[in-house]
């Protein structure tokens, strides 16, 4: 199988290490949802039938609150980002003090991400970070 790269502008540190295409486009779910392993809805904090959220936690677009949402799916704070075994990581991207992004650590250290409607993409943290969705703000991880 012949591997497809992206390296979208936005995502300018993408160059050195391109995203690795793993699905195609689809509007039927966002990142928040792919990184909670979910294909069918889009989270996020905002009201209207098209997006989905956990009960009692705030409709608001801030870190704690993203924080929140995830511990309520097992997740819990943690200090880095590399790959711990028995443990799935997320990282919360944020840029200009909002929360932007979700990524999902996958088994071999790589992170997974919905890039908006477009591609479900494997990549590098740092080919993320300091593109269109900042940087990453947040780590958190819980027991597989």
């Amino acid at each position: 199988m012949k591997r497809e790269l992206l390296s979208p502008p936005d995502f300018p540190n993408s160059k050195a290490s391109p995203f690795e295409i793993t699905s195609p486009a689809s509007g039927e779910y966002n990142c928040i949802a792919w990184a909670l392993e979910v294909t069918d809805g889009f989270y996020w904090p905002r009201r209207g039938r098209e997006f989905r959220w956990l009960r009692f936690v705030p409709k608001e677009e801030t870190l704690a609150v993203f924080q929140k949402l995830f511990e309520k799916a097992g997740y819990e704070v943690c200090e880095h980002g590399e790959l711990e075994a028995h443990f799935q990581k997320v990282a919360i991207f944020e840029k200009n003090g909002s929360p932007t992004h979700a990524a999902r650590q996958l088994p071999d250290g790589n992170w997974t991400s919905k890039l908006g409607a477009h591609e479900d993409v494997k990549h590098t943290l740092a080919a993320m970070n300091g593109g269109r969705y900042g940087d990453v703000a947040l780590f958190l991880k819980r027991k597989i």
